[in-house]
């Protein structure tokens, strides 16, 4: 990367930075954040009187032993895959505990319910010893086999329950995206600003090609949408809400962020200010965020299938499943790759063209 392309974008940071908006707009962000989380709290206490409490889920499974996963089903014990050990996060409603499967010869379970660690035991024992020895045992080789309860027993309230799942979702993708919002305005705020003052001719007249410059107009917005995605991250999971997959979350989130700071940058080569651009980013947050967060009952299928690829699909199955179907989650990362070329295409062409520039 040029030089003149880190210097833009390193003038570009600190210009937003003295933005006292900005600033505000990012604790506005913090309050809305907190609100989110305080109404899904409400809301999952309300569901306790009205939803049922006794739904059987699944569990959650760190297995070290080949194929124990598989000979639970084998014992009518559903299994999802757990890669990290050290999970110790809240629990969604539909899943009833964690069972860690060590190679030493023990096995620590940790249940919503203790009181059904009876029934479980001699399961979960069977399972293990067939997964050690590839095959069919006796009853008497089960016995030597010890299985703890871990001794951190899982204590919980039925609403924490109903608000992770509440969290996990609707309202997580919610706060994923509010950055990348925020940015998309930050984003045409510059190039439209530059256009008021006329330093943009001059910008487009310097050695730098019209992608640099878009380089060096992203790079910041997107330094501040990655670092503002962490923060909330951190905010949620000090709430005991688990965000799973973060690396693979985190280039999804890159890819969308391409895609909407393409299509700012190709509004603000057709707006003349920056109330005129404000007003289309307004617009089109406003039928992004109904796309995406309102349920809309179609009786076309053409429709429902173009809605199905709402990126609010794979940004729940990543940041709320322990393990993830990757080809699945490729399929959408090609097509918002694909589509993030193109309107970077558009951007560029709009970008030089004079009747863009002059006012």
């Amino acid at each position: 990367m040029r030089k003149e392309v880190i210097y833009l974008a390193g003038k570009e940071f600190k210009d937003i930075l003295r933005e006292k908006v900005y600033i505000l707009a990012f604790l506005l962000q913090l309050f809305i954040v907190i609100g989110i989380v305080l109404i899904g709290t409400s809301y999952a206490y309300i569901q306790t009187y009205v939803d049922d409490p006794d739904s059987q889920g699944t569990f959650l499974v760190y297995s070290e032993v080949e194929g124990f996963p598989i000979y639970l089903n084998d014992e009518s014990i559903k299994s999802v895959a757990l890669r990290d050990p050290e999970f110790n996060g809240a629990l969604p409603r539909n899943i009833d505990g964690v069972i860690w499967a060590l190679d030493n010869d023990s096995i620590k379970v940790l249940l919503k319910n203790p009181a059904t660690f009876e029934d479980l035991s001699e399961p979960i024992k069977r399972a293990y010893l067939k997964a050690k020895l590839k095959g069919e045992l006796p009853d008497e080789i089960l016995n030597p086999l010890s299985i703890k309860i871990d001794p951190k027993n899982y204590t919980y309230n039925l609403a924490d329950l109903f608000f992770v799942e509440i969290m996990q979702t609707l309202l997580i993708p919610l706060i994923l995206l509010l950055p990348i919002f925020l940015s998309m305005n930050i984003l045409s705020d510059s190039i439209v600003g530059e256009k008021e003052r006329k330093t943009f001719e001059i910008l487009l007249a310097s050695p730098l090609k019209r992608i640099e410059i878009i380089l060096g107009k992203i790079l910041p917005t997107f330094a501040i949408s990655i670092v503002q995605i962490i923060i909330w991250v951190l905010v949620l999971s000090a709430r005991g809400i688990s965000i799973f997959n973060i690396p693979l979350l985190l280039v999804f989130l890159s890819i969308i962020m391409l895609l909407l700071f393409s299509i700012s940058i190709v509004f603000s080569n057709i707006s003349s200010n920056i109330t005129e651009s404000n007003l289309f980013l307004t617009l089109f947050m406003m039928v992004v965020t109904l796309v995406m967060f309102v349920p809309i009952p179609l009786e076309n299928p053409i429709l429902k299938e173009i809605l199905s690829y709402s990126p609010i699909i794979p940004l729940i199955k990543i940041a709320s499943n322990p393990t993830v179907d990757l080809l699945e989650i490729g399929k959408y990362m090609a097509i918002y790759s694909w589509l993030s070329l193109v309107s970077l295409l558009i951007a560029l062409k709009g970008i030089a063209k004079d009747e863009n520039i002059r006012l």
